[in-house]
């Protein structure tokens, strides 16, 4: 991936409520990205994807009667990270959408300044953990199992990390 900070990005919006997609498409508007397609179930992601191409998807993880955790392997295995933008702030919701492969995991609760970041963050190849996301893991120690997509920090830095989280 790793796209430039200033660079415009397409993006794909999976959220089962219309005025959180409006609100998600005009912010990334400002931000000059592109939303390159929308769905609000499994079901049209699957449909609408391929014509897309997006450089990443943001997910919700509640989507009708499905769970946005079914899209992950599909998206990992065509190579679009996928950042979760979810009102779910429990740690073993936030262990599973990270153990399953998930590049970023944001609340809905946090600022919009946040989100861009975390996108900007993603985009670049990195993973993103939200501040109140790491906030609420009760076990640092997901930050050692999670799937490395930038190399292994050194001891010290692990250290400063897991300082910064509590």
């Amino acid at each position: 991936m790793n796209k430039q900070l200033n660079e415009s990005a397409r993006i794909f919006l999976i959220d089962d409520h219309p005025a959180v997609l409006e609100g998600l498409s005009l912010l990334l508007a400002q931000e000059q990205h592109v939303v390159c397609g929308e769905a609000s179930c499994l079901a049209e992601m699957h449909e609408r994807l391929d014509a897309c191409m997006p450089d990443i998807v943001v997910l919700d993880l509640s989507l009708c009667e499905e769970s946005g955790l079914d899209a992950l392997p599909e998206l990992l295995r065509r190579g679009i990270p996928a950042l979760v933008y979810s009102m779910h702030e429990d740690s073993s919701t936030i262990k599973r959408v990270l153990e399953r492969g998930a590049s970023g995991y944001i609340t809905k609760r946090e600022k919009s300044t946040v989100l861009l970041e975390a996108l900007r963050c993603v985009l670049a190849g990195e993973r993103y953990i939200s501040p109140r996301t790491t906030a609420n893991l009760d076990d640092k120690d997901i930050f050692a199992q999670m799937h490395p997509l930038t190399p292994t920090l050194s001891e010290r830095e692990s250290q400063i990390i897991a300082l910064l989280a509590k």
